[in-house]
C-alpha cells in the first residue's frame, strides 16, 4: 500500500468520526435548544390562560388542535409547573406523535385543577432528517475533495520522491555515468537526497577501491603461482623423490593449480565489472558452438556421455572473448556435474541456447545459484565461481539466463 493511500484512509476514517460525533452532538444541542423555545412557548400559553381565568372567572374551553392542546381536570397530585415529553395521537398526521407539555395547578372556585397545555414535537424531525442530509452530502464532498488532492496535489508532491527512487533503482556500481538526483524546493526530500548522494559516493569510491585491490592481487599473484606451478611440475618429474613424497608434492601441485583458476576466474571477473571487454562484434554461434563440441568430444567420449545437438544458425553482437569464455563455462558445467555415462543435449536456434544435462536427483538452489563460491557439494573442487562468470557476461551482453530441473535433468537456457 502507497503512503498516500494509507494516509488518505487514515485522513477519510478521522473525518468520518469527526463528523459522526459533531453531528450527533450537534442533534442534540438543537434539541436542547429547541425545547427551551417550546417550554417559552408553553409558559406564554399558560400566561394567557391565567389572564383569561382573572378576567372571566372562569376556564376557556378545552380544545384539541395539532398546533396547540389545552385540558384540565381536577388535580391529580401532579406538582406544580411540570414539563414533561409525552406521546399523544396527531389528528393531522393520523399516527402518535411526540408532543411537548406543561402541567400547572389553578384553583377555580375553591377546587384545584390541573391544567395541561400540550404542542406538538415536529420540528426536531425535520432538523433530524436536515441534519442528516447535510451530514452525509458534507462528507461526501469531503471525500471527493479529499481524493481529488490527493490524486492531484500529493502525486505532484511526491514526484521528487519517486524520481529520486528511480534514480537508485538505474544506479550500478562501477557505472560511467553518475548518478543525478532530481531538484526539489522541498526540505526532507532534499536532505533525503543529499544523503543519498553521499551513501552513493562513497559506495563508488569503496567499490572502485575493491576492485582495483583484486585486480592488482590476482596480477601480482599470478606470476608466483606460475613458479610454483613450473617448480612443482619440475620435482614430481625428479625419479630420486620417494613414493610418499611424490603423493605430496601431487597434492601441493594440485592445491596450487586450483589456486591458479580462482586466480584466473577472479581477474576475470574483475576484468567484466571493469568494462575492458569493450569490442563488440557480430558473432556466429553456429561455427563457435561446432568448434567447442569438437574440443570438448574426446573429454565427453572418455566419460562415456551421450552428446545430442541440434544447431541452427544464430548470431548475437558480443565480445568474441566474453562468448568464447561463456560456452565454455556453460559445457565445462555440464561436464563436471554429469553422471557416469549421462547424457548432454544442445539446442541452438535464432535467439535461444539451451544446455540439458544429467546430473545430481534433485534442482539447485535457483536463487544461489549464481553467486560466487556457490557449490552443490561443500568439499567439492570447484572454485564455485563458473556460473557467476555466466551471469556477469551475461548481464554486460544483453542476455537473459535461466535454470529449470525437469525428468531429472538440468537445464540452462540464454535468451537473447
Amino acid at each position: 500500500m502507497k503512503l498516500s493511500e494509507k494516509y488518505l484512509r487514515i485522513n477519510l476514517l478521522v473525518m468520518l468520526g469527526i463528523f459522526l460525533l459533531s453531528s450527533i452532538a450537534f442533534y442534540w444541542l438543537v434539541k436542547f435548544v429547541l425545547v427551551r423555545e417550546l417550554d417559552a412557548d408553553l409558559d406564554g400559553v399558560a400566561v394567557r390562560f391565567k389572564e383569561y381565568v382573572s378576567q372571566h372567572d372562569s376556564f376557556p374551553q378545552p380544545y384539541s388542535l395539532d398546533e396547540v392542546r389545552l385540558s384540565y381536570s381536577r388535580q391529580t397530585g401532579i406538582p406544580a409547573q411540570t414539563y414533561s415529553s409525552v406521546t399523544l395521537y396527531s389528528n393531522r398526521e393520523k399516527k402518535m406523535h411526540n408532543f411537548r407539555q406543561l402541567s400547572f395547578n389553578m384553583p377555580m372556585k375553591g377546587v384545584m385543577y390541573t391544567v395541561v397545555v400540550a404542542k406538538p414535537l415536529e420540528g426536531l424531525h425535520h432538523v433530524y432528517r436536515a441534519l442528516l442530509m447535510v451530514s452525509i452530502c458534507t462528507v461526501l464532498v469531503i471525500i471527493i475533495t479529499i481524493i481529488l488532492i490527493n490524486r492531484l496535489v500529493l502525486t505532484r508532491l511526491w514526484r521528487p520522491f519517486y524520481e529520486t527512487i528511480n534514480a537508485i533503482r538505474n544506479f550500478k556500481l562501477g557505472g560511467t555515468a553518475s548518478i543525478l538526483f532530481p531538484a526539489t524546493n522541498i526540505e526532507e526530500f532534499g536532505f533525503m537526497n543529499r544523503s543519498l548522494k553521499d551513501a552513493t559516493e562513497k559506495a563508488e569510491k569503496d567499490y572502485l577501491l575493491l576492485k582495483e585491490f583484486t585486480e592488482n592481487a590476482s596480477h601480482e599473484l599470478q606470476t608466483p603461482l606460475s613458479i610454483i606451478r613450473a617448480k612443482l611440475d619440475l620435482l614430481i618429474q625428479d625419479d630420486e623423490l620417494s613414493q610418499r613424497q611424490s603423493e605430496i608434492t601431487r597434492s601441493a601441485y594440485g592445491a596450487v593449480k586450483k589456486l591458479s583458476r580462482l586466480n584466473q576466474s577472479m581477474l576475470l571477473l574483475a576484468k567484466i565489472e571493469n568494462k575492458q571487454f569493450r569490442s563488440i562484434e557480430d558473432i556466429q554461434l553456429k561455427e563457435r558452438l561446432e568448434e567447442k563440441l569438437e574440443q570438448f568430444h574426446e573429454l565427453w567420449q572418455s566419460r562415456g556421455i551421450r552428446v545430442e545437438s541440434r544447431i541452427g544458425e544464430a548470431s548475437i553482437k558480443a565480445n568474441p572473448e566474453l562468448i568464447d569464455v561463456l560456452l565454455n563455462n556453460l559445457l565445462s558445467n555440464a561436464s563436471n556435474h554429469n553422471i557416469p555415462c549421462g547424457s548432454i543435449d544442445i539446442v541452438l536456434n535464432n535467439n535461444q541456447l539451451s544446455i540439458c544435462n544429467a546430473g545430481r536427483p534433485e534442482p539447485l538452489d535457483a536463487g544461489r545459484l549464481y553467486q560466487r563460491f556457490y557449490k552443490v557439494a561443500q568439499y567439492s573442487s570447484r572454485n564455485g565461481l563458473g556460473l557467476s562468470i555466466v551471469k556477469q557476461i551475461c548481464d554486460v551482453s544483453s542476455i537473459t539466463p535461466s535454470y529449470s530441473f525437469e525428468e531429472n535433468k538440468h537445464f540452462f537456457t540464454l535468451n537473447w
